[in-house]
């Protein structure tokens, strides 16, 4: 069974939660630990007894490595993913791909020319219950799908934060929609390409709603808040011989047949960690602070993407992998809704 050595560029908060989590894994080792505050590097790194630095060039040159991984902030994840792919490394970038299309784009480029693989921590993918709802969908046992709905609604506590820290920063965060893109994604990911795009807000942000038409005739709509004093964390996906319905509140996913639960399974299959994302998504959400451990849900949503790392480093996961599939076709959205709404242009590489 090979173990594969592994880079990390970035040791924020969820970079330093993969670390974690891939130095416990039993099929990668952790070699080496990348960011622009060496200091920060050096920490992490004896953690783990790996070697730091501030460049990721070195990270991308190392030729012992076969896996980078990048958890650098949102806007600066293009450079150190396509070094790596350009030295023949697999790369794994950290949710969104990117904040500006044309560099998600670059970066699937980067990958097509290398063959090598491109990975992206789309995480509530990778959730046991998710996954089961699209396989499912997958299997056309509920035949055609007709419309998809996500929300992700809440209060977003910024009391106290730093004004500097990066996540209040929409240069580098690629706002509200790009940066909490989770229910954005599972709606793109399930419904196919997308053909049209409208949307509408507040003046401040504060809730949005989008709809989306997808080429196969479905229709889709996205609702999402930071400042909502009631909470939603929900996925619906109706179709013509029944719906399932995804609540993060409650911990279970649903079949529904005229409006009737006919099958319930819960979204984590271990009742420690679906309590977890339940005590998760009844807390307010604070952005005040950088530090800090994962949830317990977190960390093994984080063990189920690593294992799916490992099947598309073995080879043994094709070309729908939920890490490499529609990598970048949630951005294609959050794109058409800073221009404004219309027919996206073509998606370069959707499905590879």
């Amino acid at each position: 069974m090979t173990r594969y050595k592994i880079g990390v560029v970035g040791c924020g908060f969820f970079g330093s939660s993969l670390a974690r989590e891939l130095a416990a894994h039993p099929r990668f080792e952790l070699a080496m630990l990348c960011d622009r505050d060496f200091e920060r590097a050096k920490d992490v790194a004896a953690e783990f007894s790996a070697t730091p630095t501030d460049d990721h060039d070195a990270v991308a040159a190392d030729p012992e490595l076969a896996l980078v991984v990048v958890a650098t902030p949102n806007h600066a994840h293009a450079e150190p993913a396509i070094a790596a792919l350009e030295h023949g490394k697999a790369v794994f970038v950290e949710k969104p791909l990117a904040v500006e299309l044309v560099d998600a784009q670059n970066m699937i480029a980067s990958a097509d020319a290398s063959g090598s693989p491109l990975m992206v921590g789309h995480i509530m993918r990778m959730m046991p219950g998710v996954r089961r709802l699209a396989d499912l969908l997958a299997s056309g046992e509920l035949g055609e799908v007709a419309a998809i709905e996500t929300s992700r609604s809440r209060w977003i506590d910024t009391d106290g934060a730093d004004p500097q820290w990066w996540k209040l920063d929409k240069s580098r965060t690629g706002g509200e929609l790009t940066h909490e893109i989770h229910e954005l994604d599972l709606m793109c990911w399930l419904g196919g390409e997308v053909t049209a795009v409208s949307s509408i807000a507040t003046a401040d942000d504060g809730f949005r709603n989008t709809v989306v038409s997808f080429a196969g005739g479905a229709i889709g709509r996205h609702t999402i808040s930071t400042r909502s004093h009631t909470s939603s964390w929900e996925l619906t996906v109706d179709a013509a011989e029944g719906s399932v319905h995804a609540d993060f509140h409650t911990g279970r996913v649903s079949r529904l047949r005229g409006g009737r639960v006919e099958e319930s399974w819960p979204i984590f299959d271990v009742d420690a960690e679906n309590q977890s994302l339940i005590d998760s998504a009844s807390r307010t959400q604070k952005y005040n602070s950088g530090n800090g451990g994962s949830s317990l849900w977190m960390q093994a949503a984080i063990r189920h993407e690593i294992d799916e790392m490992a099947a598309v480093l073995d080879g043994k996961a094709d070309s729908g992998s939920p890490l490499t599939y529609a990598r970048e076709r949630a951005l294609v959205v959050a794109e058409q809704v800073r221009l404004g709404g219309g027919e996206p242009a073509a998606l370069s590489g959707s499905a590879k």
